[in-house]
């Protein structure tokens, strides 16, 4: 099939079906402008309606900066019917079909499959996207189906974080059981730190449960926690990462953190200057310390058992053994 040819300036290049679209860089510019265009773009073209660009655009907005070439298309008409899309789907439907066919074998990441989705469920529903689309974008089983399913039915102002990085795809189903109001209390926090699974997940049973103890909203409690001034601070990334999980997770386990607090500073008064590290029992659930010490050389030994006994005589161990026993504040929801 000849190609036909027409003025790049004369196609929109910011068509909703072309959601993949990004500009040409350097590389792509140098390349058209010494090899030319190497693969025609397609077009829609009926006798009766404008050109329309379907697949190509990064192709077509190279051409307009290098200027003086026309844009290579292989033509097709919406009305053929010997056309491969289905001739029930809508037209909007089958040509976003055709810029999916177009793009095959690049690697499909979880912002450019919201896109498409996007794209698809604002023309149909999202049944149709997942039985017209869904085997051009994913492989059977693929996981990121149900995720990219419960992420369609979040505000779109939250898309911009998956494409930056800063909320994962993953966690669309958490993100997905809250409130409009509670989505919009958390956002701050969504846009200060990039996610993982695990800690968004975290800070969101924390946050929830906590609301849920105290009998007020997730916005309220997560106003009173601190971690949304630390947002705005002046802080490394991960400092703020861990900056906002441990004023999150005191939020749901207030007795829990003073715990370890009142723990870390007598362990550091009973080990000071020596090579032990004392370690409380997991949860506070017992009055017992776990010692621990390093051994290089043999003589290391002889050193740990000295301090070891040194440590026996110390008033401040009989305060940390009976520390989690003389904690009688259980009324913060702190697991038993």
């Amino acid at each position: 099939m000849e190609p036909f040819f027409f003025h790049p300036r004369d196609l929109d290049l910011q068509a909703d079906h072309l959601f993949w679209r990004r500009p040409p860089d350097d590389a792509f510019l140098a390349s058209m402008d010494r090899f030319g265009q190497l693969t025609p773009a397609l077009v829609l073209h009926g006798a009766d309606a404008p050109p329309v660009l379907v697949a190509g655009a990064r192709r077509a907005a190279a051409l307009r900066e290098l200027r003086g070439r026309p844009l290579a298309a292989t033509v097709f008409d919406p009305n053929d019917p010997d056309s491969p899309e289905s001739g029930d789907a809508a037209l909007p439907l089958r040509l976003g079909l055709r810029y999916l066919a177009s793009n095959l074998g690049q690697t499909v990441t979880d912002a450019m499959l919201v896109a498409a989705g996007r794209y698809f469920t604002s023309h149909g529903s999202a049944d149709d996207f997942f039985h017209l689309a869904g085997p051009l974008l994913l492989a059977p089983g693929d996981r990121r189906g149900r995720q990219l399913e419960a992420w369609l039915g979040l505000p779109r102002s939250l898309d911009p974080l998956l494409g930056a990085g800063q909320v994962p795809l993953a966690c669309a189903a958490s993100l997905a059981g809250c409130d409009p109001e509670t989505l919009t209390a958390l956002t701050p926090l969504l846009e200060a730190v990039r996610w993982s699974r695990a800690n968004l997940e975290n800070a969101l049973t924390w946050i929830t449960e906590a609301a849920r103890l105290a009998g007020d909203t997730p916005g309220a409690v997560l106003a009173r926690s601190g971690a949304l001034e630390l947002c705005a601070r002046d802080l490394s990334p991960n400092d703020r990462t861990a900056g906002i999980l441990a004023a999150l997770r005191r939020l749901r386990y207030p007795a829990t953190v003073s715990l370890e607090a009142r723990f870390a500073t007598l362990s550091r008064e009973l080990t000071r200057g020596s090579r032990l590290k004392l370690r409380p029992s997991q949860g506070f659930e017992a009055d017992t310390v776990t010692v621990e010490l390093t051994v290089r050389r043999p003589e290391d030994a002889a050193t740990a058992a000295r301090e070891l006994a040194g440590l026996a005589g110390q008033p401040a161990l009989a305060k940390l053994l009976r520390l989690a026993h003389d904690d009688t504040d259980d009324a913060d929801g702190d697991p038993a």
